[in-house]
């Protein structure tokens, strides 16, 4: 009876370590890469901040409301990456870079959340569209984007695409692309930003 049952714990085992063994080789771990939009240069100290933009929620199309990173793999297919994600998702990732990009081409403007009892200022709405990658060696960016003026008045839905070749294949040189994007969509902004009162 004690020789049964160590045979038995004995075969159990072996079942487990090759059903283990199995496993491994069909499903190998995973070499997952994050990646974070290139940095900006910080903005010169000493500027005087006299304005204040309100940075509201950005919106995203649903299938870049993940922390993948999105190829287009033909004319109607996108798939977000495996293994290639983003630090953060894709929200906050847009936030934070596009907050850095602005601060450094507007010295006098101080860029921040929605915060309750903050005084009129001047508040940007972004919805964003695409912020993907193309099997054809471009990153795109497109959407629109909305300036309402400190004194409520609200300015009219700018909309925008921008595409940039990769300098060459990967998703590094894809991740640089969507940061030049995301630098020209600052430039636009900041650029209207001036206009206003």
């Amino acid at each position: 009876m004690m020789m049964n049952t160590t045979h038995l714990r004995f075969g159990l085992l072996v079942l487990l370590g090759v059903s283990l063994s199995a496993c491994f080789k069909s499903n190998p771990p995973v070499n997952t890469q994050r990646y974070s939009l290139p940095e900006v240069a910080a903005p010169q100290p000493g500027a005087t901040l006299t304005r204040t933009l309100v940075l509201n929620r950005i919106q995203l199309a649903d299938y870049l409301d993940t922390d993948r990173i999105v190829i287009q793999t033909d004319d109607i297919t996108m798939q977000p990456a495996r293994d290639h994600l983003w630090v953060d998702n894709l929200s906050q990732e847009l936030r934070r870079g596009l907050r850095a990009r602005l601060a450094s081409r507007l010295g006098n403007t101080i860029i921040v959340d929605p915060q309750p009892g903050l005084a009129a200022a001047n508040t940007l709405h972004l919805t964003i569209e695409q912020f993907h990658g193309q099997m054809r060696g471009y990153a795109v960016l497109s959407g629109q984007w909305q300036l309402n003026s400190a004194d409520h008045v609200a300015g009219a839905n700018q909309s925008f695409k921008f595409s940039t070749p990769l300098a060459e294949n990967g998703y590094p040189a894809l991740v640089r692309a969507l940061g030049h994007d995301l630098d020209l969509l600052s430039e636009q902004i900041a650029s209207q930003l001036q206009t206003l009162p």
